[in-house]
């Protein structure tokens, strides 16, 4: 038999290779897709089917590659409602996951690093809106665009970690607060969103890969109604524990 130090360069040798097969569907589809996606972001009216696009793009690319969504919903989310969606981040399949399953129109907030990928520019173009963290200008700037957004009846995909944690599959603490401020400013439910494995899918660090579920477990809206900005603080912890419960329960943390 293969000794232990075989065994796990073989295991990368795999995770390699399964990486450029789900490197090519999901760059495949996206080239496929992508006329129709040009047309469609060309205008606000047809957003929509742009999402849809995505979510099509989302649901394809997961199962073609083995990547298999399991999703939890502790209770009915409206597709023609609009929530911020607060989510844990822990790989970029996380993008795919939520963008692709999350039932209503969406956009993302996400860091800027994003639009320099021909993959991802084309949204942050357009539909999504990018966020250069380090500066406060840009990020206030970033913000008053979502909230424009959420103003045309969009919800909102965020993750308020605001990157990848190095010791993932913690969540970071606290949460940043833009996200929460904004949606006590709209006065727009809350939806906390605890994603468990993408982190052994996809290792965004190390660029390990394995096929496999990828369960996510979508919360019961929490309302935002009379609350206001100095609630903020109170938000993020609540949607923190949450999150961070539900990855304890799976043993993950």
């Amino acid at each position: 038999g293969l000794c232990s130090e075989q065994k796990i360069i073989m295991r990368k040798i795999l995770g390699y290779i399964y990486i450029g097969y789900y490197g090519l569907i999901f760059i495949g589809l996206f080239l496929i897709l992508y006329p129709f996606l040009w047309v469609l972001l060309s205008r606000k009216s047809t957003y929509y089917y742009a999402d849809k696009l995505r979510k099509f793009w989302g649901h394809a690319s997961s199962l073609l590659g083995g990547m298999l969504p399991v999703i939890d919903y502790e209770e009915r989310i409206d597709p023609r409602a609009q929530y911020v969606y607060c989510a844990n981040h822990m790989s970029y399949l996380d993008i795919v996951l939520t963008g692709g399953f999350l039932p209503t129109l969406n956009f993302f907030m996400a860091k800027m690093e994003l639009k320099n990928i021909p993959l991802f520019k084309i949204w942050f173009e357009t539909i999504d809106v990018p966020v250069k963290r380090e500066s406060l200008r840009s990020s206030h700037g970033a913000f008053v665009q979502a909230g424009e957004k959420l103003d045309d009846g969009m919800s909102l995909i965020i993750f308020p970690e605001g990157r990848i944690p190095k010791d993932t599959p913690k969540v970071k603490h606290p949460l940043k607060l833009g996200a929460f401020k904004l949606a006590i400013e709209k006065q727009l439910p809350v939806v906390p969103v605890s994603i468990l494995d993408n982190y052994k899918r996809l290792d965004s660090y190390t660029w390990s890969a394995s096929p496999g579920k990828m369960r996510m477990k979508v919360h019961k809206p929490i309302e935002t109604q009379g609350l206001s900005i100095d609630d903020s603080k109170e938000l993020a912890e609540k949607v923190y524990s949450i999150i961070n419960q539900d990855l304890q329960n799976a043993g993950i943390v």
